[in-house]
C-alpha cells in the first residue's frame, strides 16, 4: 500500500510540475498573454503629430493620430481593447521592457542600440529628416555644415538626436520631451533650428506663423532617413510580431495606411495649439 501511495504521489507531481510548466510557458507567449486580458496596452508620447497627439474633445484630453489609429487596427486584429498608456519618449522603452505596456508605437526608429533591447516590427513608415527654422533664416541653411552653426534643437531621445550627437558630432544641442516646447523654443529665439521628420516639420510650419521648413536640404551623414516600427519586448513575441506584420503589409499593399496618415494630417491641422 505504501509503495502504490508514493507511485500515486510521484505520477501526482509529475503532473503538477507538467502543468505549471505549460502554464508558464503560456503566461510567457505574448499574444496569449494579451488574449487572455482581452486588451492590449500600448505606450506612446503623444507629441509628434501627425502620429501621436493631443485633442480637446468634450473637455477632455483625447490622444489621437496615426500610430494611434494604427494600434486600433492590431487590436481590432487580435480582437481586443485599446489601451493607450501616455509618457515621455525616453520612459516607453523601460517601461516595454518592465511589462508596464504591451507594445510601444510612437514614431520610433528600429535603430541598432535600440534593437538590443527590445524586438521590431516590420517598417511601417518610411520619411526623411527636415530642419525648421524661423523665416527669416530660411536661406541661411544649405548644409550640414551650416547645422553646425547655429543652435540646434532636438526632441530627447529621438532618432534625430542620435543624427546631430553621433554623425554631425555636435555636442552642444538642446534636448526637450515634446516638439511643440521646441518650436516656442526657436520662435523666441533660444535655439536656431530644429531637426525633425520632414513631415512633422511640415505640419508645425503649417501651424505656426514665421516657422518654415528648409527645403532641398540634403542631409548625407547617416541622417537623412527615418524608419518607423513597433517595439516590442524581447522573448517569446514570434506569434504577436507575425501578426503585426501582417496587418502592416495588408494595410501597405492596400493603400490604407497613406489614407489613416492623410486623415491624421487633416486632423493635426483643426486641432488647436
Amino acid at each position: 500500500m505504501k509503495k502504490v501511495f508514493k507511485k500515486l504521489l510521484a505520477i501526482t507531481l509529475v503532473a503538477m510540475i507538467t502543468i505549471s510548466a505549460v502554464g508558464c510557458g503560456k503566461e510567457e507567449n505574448a499574444l496569449t498573454k494579451i488574449k487572455d486580458a482581452g486588451k492590449i496596452v500600448v505606450g506612446t508620447s503623444p507629441d509628434y503629430p501627425p502620429f501621436e497627439f493631443l485633442i480637446s474633445e468634450d473637455g477632455k484630453s483625447k490622444i489621437v493620430g496615426a500610430d494611434i489609429d494604427l494600434a486600433q487596427k492590431i487590436a481590432d486584429k487580435i480582437g481586443v481593447k485599446l489601451e493607450i498608456k501616455s509618457m515621455d519618449f525616453d520612459s516607453l522603452l523601460p517601461a516595454l521592457q518592465s511589462g508596464k505596456v504591451d507594445m510601444v508605437i510612437t514614431g520610433m526608429t528600429p535603430d541598432e542600440t535600440r534593437k538590443k533591447a527590445v524586438d521590431f516590427s516590420d517598417i511601417y513608415f518610411k520619411g526623411v529628416n527636415g530642419v525648421l527654422v524661423k523665416e527669416e533664416n530660411v536661406d541661411k541653411i544649405k548644409s550640414e555644415d551650416d547645422l553646425k552653426k547655429v543652435n540646434l534643437g532636438v526632441q530627447k531621445g529621438s532618432t534625430q538626436e542620435t543624427y546631430v550627437k553621433d554623425k554631425l558630432k555636435i555636442e552642444k544641442y538642446k534636448a526637450l520631451k515634446a516638439v511643440p516646447n521646441l518650436v516656442m523654443d526657436l520662435k523666441s529665439g533660444k535655439i536656431d533650428a530644429i531637426v525633425l521628420n520632414d513631415k512633422v516639420a511640415k505640419i508645425n510650419e503649417g501651424k505656426y506663423d514665421n516657422v518654415k521648413l528648409v527645403k532641398d536640404l540634403k542631409l548625407t551623414g547617416g541622417g537623412d532617413e527615418e524608419a518607423m516600427a513597433i517595439a516590442v519586448k524581447k522573448g517569446d513575441n514570434k506569434e504577436l510580431l507575425k501578426l503585426m506584420n501582417e496587418e502592416i503589409k495588408e494595410l501597405q499593399s492596400s493603400g490604407e495606411y497613406d489614407k489613416i496618415l492623410s486623415n491624421a494630417v487633416e486632423e493635426v491641422s483643426k486641432a488647436k495649439q
